[in-house]
């Protein structure tokens, strides 16, 4: 008979959690993802719910007196005193400031630069039909991947083979839940492509988004309506899509507002 723990069903935490950084059943928390470098996984990961949980996630691969340092800090402190946690994992290079030191993430992130994930994750509404009525969708489209793979973002429209309607036909089948079909979202305007929206990351049970304007095409409402049609088409295929952005990245927040996203958690994550 098999363990009931590998027949739960996971939790929405747990299938973001799994989509970013933290691993699935098989996998320790902070795993790389597939094809990326172990660099571009965190060191260190805390995650505030909307619902004022707190989840703590510390590589294993760190020196035990690191972990034990970092273990040892509330998490409030890990979430909110970046400085602090950042003179833990490289100390000498962040302008320690020592227990008595009262910097607020965002000064940090000056030092810690780069190194330094300061983000919110967005649930979306049941109904997406107001996004997509703001104006008709015959401007924006599905993409076929490319043979080459090549990114359409700024270029110039595709060939007619390669368009399909952004909301998919009732009659379409939707490919297997394994399957990534790696389509992208198109806006289309004076002959090119202004603005996508596609899968970040993607797994069996979860997508997140990724979407792009050029400057000139920005203010139009192309964002809202690509990601509300990729958000459809994820779950047309059986998962739940998830948006994240950067905190001080404004036009990703204007375009959750716009959606009327839902605020599922937002968290810090050291490189």
């Amino acid at each position: 008979m098999a363990d009931s723990a590998d027949t739960a069903t996971p939790s929405l935490l747990d299938i973001y959690l799994a989509l970013s950084h933290i691993g699935g059943p098989n996998a320790g928390p902070l795993a790389p993802l597939a094809g990326e470098a172990a660099e571009e996984t965190p060191r260190t990961h805390v995650a505030r719910l909307a619902n004022g949980e707190w989840r703590v996630f510390i590589r294993p691969d760190l020196p035990d007196a690191i972990r034990q340092q970092l273990a040892a800090l509330p998490p409030v402190a890990l979430f909110s005193d970046s400085a602090r946690v950042a003179s833990i994992l490289a100390p000498g290079d962040t302008g320690d400031t020592g227990d008595t030191g009262d910097t607020t993430a965002s000064s940090a992130a000056n030092t810690f630069g780069a190194d330094l994930w300061i983000g919110r994750t967005l649930l979306f509404p049941d109904d997406l039909a107001p996004a997509l009525a703001r104006r008709p969708p015959g401007d924006i489209v599905r993409l076929a991947p490319a043979l080459d793979g090549g990114d359409t973002y700024g270029a110039p429209a595709p060939v007619a083979e390669r368009l399909r309607p952004a909301i998919a036909p009732a009659d379409e089948a939707p490919p297997a839940r394994e399957a990534f079909p790696g389509e992208q979202f198109a806006a289309l305007m004076d002959g090119l492509v202004v603005a996508t929206c596609e899968s970040a990351r993607e797994s069996a049970l979860a997508a997140e988004a990724w979407v792009r304007t050029l400057p000139a095409a920005r203010g139009r409402g192309y964002a809202t309506r690509l990601t509300a049609a990729w958000a459809l088409d994820v779950r047309r295929r059986g998962k739940t899509p998830f948006y994240s952005h950067h905190r001080e990245n404004s036009g990703s927040a204007g375009v959750a507002r716009a959606l009327r996203l839902i605020p599922f958690l937002e968290d810090v994550g050291y490189l």
